[in-house]
């Protein structure tokens, strides 16, 4: 069985100020892409060939997929995807019926459209050897990147940022001592950038640390 779980979790996400003025998290691709493509690798590639196995490489700003054997029958890239052909019908037939695959021959058109919606590049397919390479790319964007519309923080706020950014594993009560400020107003402040999705806490309350967003 292809272990979908191990896989996603070695996805990552990005995090970006949405439209609504709130941030909102992504994968760097959609799932059912990098999905379909480990499933067509393993589906289509020529088990023929020997020595070599179906490779999954991750880069920081792409995903590579390299399955031994070329597009099977009139396959092409120019035709990828209007054309099926499945050089591994029982393969194929088993997939089906443990429900990895859903519709035969709509896979690559969705993989397409998914991109596109997603603002990422169309997917590219080449031969090198006798090996198919199917390359994905990411925007590569990183989580604090910047936005066209100016935040609007108080001076409390800005200053709790600065620190976390230095020491991101300080308690509230040492950031009220650092910035001369009460226990309860650093409390208040903190709270407030919690709600706008400025700061994050990670791991447990007493080990773990704040991690700033923007």
């Amino acid at each position: 069985m292809i272990d979908f779980a191990n896989k996603k979790t070695q996805i990552n996400e990005h995090t970006r100020l949405g439209k609504d003025g709130k941030f909102e998290t992504k994968p760097e691709y959609p799932e059912f892409v990098w999905k379909e493509l480990i499933i067509n690798a393993v589906c289509h590639r020529d088990y023929s060939i020997k020595g070599t196995d179906t490779q999954i490489k991750m880069f920081n700003d792409k995903l590579v997929i390299e399955s031994p054997g070329k597009l099977p029958g009139l396959v092409r890239i120019d035709n990828i995807r209007k054309i099926h052909f499945s050089r591994n019908p029982k393969i194929a037939e088993f997939l089906k019926d443990y429900t990895y695959v859903k519709e035969f021959g709509e896979g690559i058109d969705r993989i397409y459209t998914l991109m596109k919606q997603n603002g990422l590049p169309e997917p590219k397919y080449e031969t090198v050897s006798f090996m198919l390479k199917t390359t994905i790319r990411n925007q590569n964007e990183p989580i604090n990147e910047p936005i066209n519309e100016p935040i609007n923080l108080t001076r409390d706020e800005k200053k709790i940022l600065e620190v976390l950014k230095k020491e991101p594993t300080l308690s509230k009560t040492k950031i009220s001592q650092i910035m001369k400020v009460s226990e309860s107003t650093i409390k208040r402040t903190f709270q407030h950038l919690k709600q706008k999705g400025f700061i994050k806490h990670i791991g447990p309350n007493k080990t773990g640390y704040w991690k700033v967003l923007i």
